[in-house]
């Protein structure tokens, strides 16, 4: 055999069970921590989706909110949403001094966990995880919040946690759709993900599916 084929083989060998061995490393850690992880990611996710849902309907009252997004009628929603308007700056405050800083922390917190123990996906997090999970609740959402500046590293991370497995289609499309600055709608085409658009074609409202 030739020599340089012979090390090209061992080489990749070596990387392969090194690959492996981190993999599994990671796999390990992931189910000692389990419980810290899912608590930071749960205060992360209920914070963020509270302060937009604030934004939208001026209380963090669930009753409230909880009514108004029951309602059948969509017209009578959107009333509701008008009729509450902010009447100052505050909006623009909360989103300032509130909701930007936050998605920056929780990006930043999601990459350092996904380098650590591998992507936090809510299958992966099912599988060790025993304790009930706030309805909807889907770490992804951190990542489809989080700014430009951070993009190509969540890209890399994407593609890497999706080649080995720990993020499915579904996150995977939903992601890499929000990193093309929510122009591509061929990553949720070509995963599979549901999603209505404007008249020109782009995506305004996406139905997350979970991956099984």
């Amino acid at each position: 055999m030739n020599k340089n084929l012979l090390f090209f083989l061992l080489g990749f060998i070596l990387t392969s069970c090194y690959s492996q061995k981190n993999i599994d490393i990671k796999e390990k850690r992931f189910e000692q921590k389990i419980d810290t992880i899912v608590e930071e990611l749960k205060f992360s996710y209920e914070y963020d989706q509270s302060l937009r849902e604030y934004l939208i309907y001026k209380t963090f009252d669930k009753a409230v909110t909880d009514s108004i997004e029951n309602l059948e009628n969509e017209k009578d929603r959107l009333n509701y949403i008008f009729s509450t308007n902010f009447k100052s700056d505050l909006g623009k405050r909360i989103l300032k001094e509130f909701v930007h800083p936050s998605d920056d922390k929780f990006t930043e917190r999601l990459i350092a966990i996904t380098d650590s123990v591998g992507y936090p996906s809510l299958k992966r997090i099912k599988k060790y995880y025993k304790t009930e999970l706030p309805e909807e609740f889907n770490p992804t959402i951190l990542f489809i919040h989080s700014k430009e500046k951070y993009w190509s590293k969540i890209n890399e991370i994407a593609d890497r946690e999706f080649e080995n497995g720990n993020m499915g289609k579904c996150d995977y499309g939903y992601i890499r759709w929000h990193t093309s600055g929510r122009k591509e709608n061929k990553y949720l085409n070509e995963y599979g993900i549901k999603y209505g658009a404007n008249s020109k074609g782009r995506a305004i409202y996406i139905e997350t599916c979970e991956d099984e």
